[in-house]
């Protein structure tokens, strides 16, 4: 048929499908409806959200206490896809934005079954992947209706239903992180409970906190505002790291606007609420659908915020770079490295012989001689722990037909710079009949083999024994812990009662380490793997500090 006149048109389930592709796995798309479960509640509600995980059944529910949705709200606002958030338009701020998270489910599922009571009356509604797959035309995606509005004496809430789950299994602790990290956030109390673990989030150790505000330039783009910079007692994870940007109580963004990896950076966070961002009009928007929790670097008031926090942190990081240096010139934190020192003999012996058999393994059961600590660096680097065969240092053979390269996930292509090694595989050994060499890096100098790391640190009596920083490969052994505290009081560093507590403590924490990292590589395929190898481990090294605890 021909038109006079040309529209703008869209194919609706194919517009769902791709914005679900957003979300790429189970902690997000469950958030998704946790959020909405915790924004949308009756004045004077508390809310709650059950979130239920069943890898066997392949099923995530999530169940709050919301204000539910009756037909219409279905019909004119949670199935609009990039509808404007009827909360937005009547001035009350929250996440909605872009009207994309009633697709989350389709990101790891097939199917989306919601049943939602208001005022009395209840409504199921379910939506399968087979029938967007169905669609070929630019026509509304019908929505199979299972009840309308029927009249039922429960209170008011919304049930979410995502079956057939792709994913192997459902990971219960990352989801609870996911959540609990978000909760830190959030903006007024919210009960979140995941199968039996209710989720709570406690701020880390402050060390002291530092408030910074803009100048007369800088606060006529940003508005008065009021940054906070804290110090954490302790090394923070990844997602805590940095400050976390807000506007009108809504979180968008955590950075560290340039200091990332840069040395006591993992103890800076801290918050800013701009509340001139939730009404910025400019081009390019400051935001965008993808829920990456990312704020667009090149909008003029994100830069602005950028370049406002920048230079803080950067202050208070070298403070602490400073602070750090003084401290350890001191003799009481010369005499904790000497300690810290024979606890990293042990462990690392340890560690290189279990590299070792684990590589002999592996170049018996699928021809590679894999090694636990190789991690890819960018520009096609092999890792840290390259030992290689020919050279003049002396070695052992533990395979002969050499390791292949690495290859991208799920499709055995080898990459480009990470070819096959065509020579056997070697590794240190001082009474060896072979030999090899230490590869060098990119910048000529020789790579350095890998091991783990002991430091002291005062981080706080409410914080754990030890901690384990993965990029760093290093423990921290808390000494401000009450029972680590109660050995040390009125005893030296070398007192045998503080020493053989924090080789426990020690050998403790790497066994756990041990396994995580063996986790992170896809190491595992039982839930018993993991137990078993750290009830071994704490074996393995309890006998190799026999000799210290004699002492």
């Amino acid at each position: 048929m021909t038109t006079s006149e040309l529209h703008v048109r869209s194919h609706v389930s194919r517009d769902l499908l791709q914005t679900a592709a957003l979300f790429k796995n189970e902690r997000q798309a469950t958030w998704e409806y946790v959020s909405n479960g915790l924004q949308y509640v009756d004045p004077g509600t508390s809310p709650v959200v059950r979130v239920r995980l069943d890898s066997k059944r392949h099923v995530i529910t999530i169940e709050d206490n919301g204000r539910g949705m009756s037909w219409n709200d279905l019909n004119d606002n949670f199935f609009v896809m990039h509808g404007e958030n009827p909360d937005r338009l009547a001035g009350q701020p929250g996440r909605g934005r872009f009207g994309t998270g009633k697709s989350a489910a389709f990101g790891i599922a097939d199917v989306l079954r919601l049943t939602t009571v208001k005022s009395g009356k209840r409504t199921k509604v379910e939506l399968r992947r087979s029938d967007l797959e169905q669609m070929n035309s630019v026509d509304p995606v019908p929505v199979k209706t299972l009840e309308r509005e029927v009249a039922t004496g429960q209170p008011n809430g919304t049930l979410i239903e995502v079956e057939g789950v792709h994913l192997r299994s459902l990971d219960q602790p990352a989801v609870i992180h996911y959540i609990e990290r978000h909760l830190a956030r959030w903006p007024r109390d919210a009960t979140v409970i995941v199968n039996n673990h209710e989720c709570e989030f406690a701020e880390p150790p402050v060390e002291r906190v530092e408030t910074f505000h803009p100048s007369k330039d800088e606060a006529k783009v940003l508005g008065d505002v009021e940054l906070k910079i804290k110090v954490s007692k302790s090394p923070l994870d990844d997602d805590l790291r940095g400050v976390s940007i807000f506007s009108k109580g809504v979180w968008h963004e955590t950075t560290l606007a340039g200091a990332e990896g840069k040395d006591m950076s993992e103890y800076l966070f801290g918050e800013l609420d701009v509340p001139r961002l939730d009404d910025a009009t400019s081009t390019p928007p400051p935001f965008d659908t993808s829920r990456s929790v990312k704020l667009n670097p090149d909008n003029e008031l994100v830069k602005a915020m950028y370049a406002f926090i920048g230079p803080k942190l950067e202050k208070v990081r070298k403070e602490l770079v400073e602070a750090q240096r003084e401290h350890k010139a001191t003799e009481e934190a010369k005499r904790l490295r000497q300690e810290a020192s024979k606890i990293e003999a042990i462990i690392n012996n340890d560690f290189d012989a279990f590299r070792k058999r684990l590589q002999k393994v592996r170049a018996a059961t699928a021809g590679s001689g894999f090694d636990v600590s190789e991690s890819e660096k960018p520009g096609g680097g092999r890792g840290e722990d390259d030992f290689l065969y020919g050279g003049d240092e002396a070695a052992t053979k533990t395979a002969e037909t050499g390791e292949v390269g690495k290859t991208e996930s799920g499709n055995n292509k080898p990459k480009a710079k990470l070819p096959r090694r065509l020579n056997p595989v070697v590794e240190p050994e001082q009474d060896g009949d072979s030999k090899g060499h230490h590869e060098a890096s990119q910048d000529g100098k020789p790579r350095q083999r890998g091991g783990f790391n002991i430091e002291f640190e005062n981080q706080g009596v409410e914080s754990a024994r030890a901690t384990y920083q993965s990029e760093k490969r290093t423990i921290f052994i808390n000494l401000e812990h009450p029972q680590i505290a109660a050995a040390r009081q009125g005893r030296g560093v070398e007192d045998a009662v503080f020493r053989r507590l924090a080789y426990e403590v020690a050998f403790s924490e790497y066994a756990v380490a041990l396994a995580s990292e063996l986790e992170n590589r896809g190491e595992y395929l039982d839930p018993s793997d993991p137990i078993v190898d750290i009830r071994e481990t704490l074996n393995r090294v309890a006998r190799q500090a026999a000799v210290l605890y004699a002492q």
